[in-house]
């Protein structure tokens, strides 16, 4: 007994550096609110200078921020019946967007501002999944320095909103099933949920998050039935939502789907018919690209599984485009979403060999975002209005 006693301190002295690591998982970084904030202004303010220096020089290229700007011009404020929810679907980014003023500038100043706050915390996932400084460097460098980002951060609000909210809640995803952190679990939830409400796109989002939940490695183990439990408080807030929003169109309008819904599947053939050439040009090989750079980064890691889940965001996303869930002049979000699920799923590998090559294929990120927004013709014409070309 007496020798059981004096060994307890010896073992909890063991037990302490464990637990350290794992509280610094969860750490803010930077560790002060004050330096948070400086961080989010400064990578905020690259994305404000086209609005600052070039105001009023893109209103001619139909962005999605200006077709957001009419449909919020034609909507009847008087009103709150279920039509009229109908019409403010997604009702997140189009309540903010008639809130803020500004028009076109004032979005885009909004999306630079979120912009700030999203990279900060993605930088924060990546120092508390301890990547190599020069890992997360030129990740960075590679999701938010290309006119892929800049273009979608300025002039598609709804999109970027549902993007930033997936990523974030991806990486509480990964806190929650591979680290064990049940308050991640719920706030998970809640980012996915924000994502359906922000974006159209946002249930493919949703539905691949659940699909790459069961991939991950458990950190509780040994409990019957953990992953479904995992994938269950993942989507319900975003499958009672969606419930909720169905069942109101059932019962007042005889349409579970809605006006909305009816509009976007009007050209679902035309769209599926043009997904086969697509992938004939260059366009299309640059996506695929974006894909292949992510399976070779799942095997640098000896991660295959992660194959399986890249390749389920593409079809999400290719399947979001058929509904019509991607509204005209959006760009980026194919490359955004995959950078993103390497910065969450990706484990940070130790060998110095295996970091240097996933540097590499991080590197290959970065010509591929330039070369596909050069492919984009409403990249383009963006960068011509602003005086850039």
């Amino acid at each position: 007994m007496a020798l059981q006693l004096s060994l307890r301190p010896t073992e909890a002295r063991r037990q302490e550096p464990r637990r350290l690591r794992q509280r610094d998982r969860f750490d803010a970084f930077p560790r002060t609110r004050s330096a948070r904030w400086l961080v989010r202004l400064l990578f905020a303010f690259p994305y404000m200078l086209p609005t600052m220096f070039a105001m009023g020089r893109a209103d001619s290229v139909d962005t999605p921020n200006a077709q957001l700007l009419q449909h919020v011009a034609q909507i009847p404020w008087d009103r709150a019946d279920a039509s009229w929810l109908g019409e403010i679907y997604p009702p997140l980014s189009t309540l903010i967007a008639a809130g803020i003023p500004g028009g076109r500038a004032g979005l885009s100043i909004a999306g630079a501002f979120i912009a700030g706050i999203f990279l900060q915390k993605m930088l924060e996932v990546m120092v508390q999944r301890r990547f190599r400084p020069s890992t997360a460097a030129i990740l960075l460098i590679a999701l938010a320095a290309n006119p892929l980002f800049f273009y979608t951060a300025t002039e598609n609000f709804p999109a970027f909103l549902g993007l930033a909210f997936f990523g974030l809640g991806i990486a509480d995803i990964v806190r929650f099933v591979a680290w064990g952190n049940t308050q991640s679990g719920f706030r998970a939830g809640m980012f996915l949920m924000l994502a359906t409400l922000s974006d159209l796109s946002g249930l493919a989002y949703v539905l691949t998050a659940a699909a790459a939940a069961p991939f991950l490695r458990l950190g509780r183990h040994g409990q019957r039935g953990a992953r479904g439990a995992n994938v269950l408080v993942i989507v319900y807030p975003t499958v009672a939502s969606l419930i909720a929003v169905l069942l109101l169109n059932s019962f007042f309008l005889g349409n579970p789907i809605g006006s909305v819904g009816t509009r976007l599947l009007a050209g679902t053939t035309e769209r599926f018919e043009s997904v086969g050439p697509l992938f004939q040009t260059p366009s299309g090989w640059l996506l695929v690209a974006s894909v292949l750079s992510a399976w070779l980064m799942a095997l640098i890691v000896r991660r295959p599984g992660s194959i399986l889940v890249s390749t389920l965001v593409f079809g999400a996303l290719i399947t979001a485009f058929v509904l019509g869930l991607l509204p005209p002049g959006s760009a980026g979000n194919t490359f955004i979403a995959m950078t993103l699920m390497a910065i969450a799923l990706i484990p940070t590998p130790k060998r110095r060999l295996l970091v240097v090559l996933m540097n590499v294929v991080a590197i290959l990120q970065i010509g591929i975002a330039w070369t596909s927004a050069f492919n984009r013709d409403i990249v383009v014409q963006w960068m011509s209005a602003l005086g850039v070309l």
